[in-house]
């Protein structure tokens, strides 16, 4: 015959070390479940993320060509108004004279007075 036999009332009550390692047993098994449950998340996270990223980079690299065609147009522009200046100074180059030298004037005159 065991002892526990004889004393029921002894062997219903539960050890408190067996309450402990039930208790890390059961926290175990929920951490290895969230565990998982964010491992999942990040991942759906990690491609959600890379598609925002690859749509974004899209759009960098079209507005890049935008900028890059317009930059090109502007630069054309100022070259054939740039020609367009310098065939007009060579036919007339006293307007010029008079605008520089004007603002050679107004130059000396402002610094002067400080």
């Amino acid at each position: 015959m065991l002892l526990e036999e004889l004393f029921p009332s002894r062997r219903r009550r539960q050890d408190p070390l067996d309450q402990i390692a039930a208790q890390l047993h059961d926290l175990r098994r929920q951490t290895r479940h969230l565990g998982r449950s964010l491992s999942g998340n990040a991942r759906s996270l990690s491609h959600n993320a890379s598609e925002v990223a690859d749509d974004v980079g899209d759009v960098v690299a079209e507005w890049g060509r935008d900028a890059a065609k317009q930059g090109a147009w502007i630069a054309g522009v100022a070259s054939r108004k740039a020609m367009e200046s310098a065939k007009a100074v060579q036919r007339d180059p006293v307007p010029v004279i008079a605008v520089l030298g004007t603002t050679l004037l107004l130059t000396t005159l402002l610094f002067r007075r400080r």
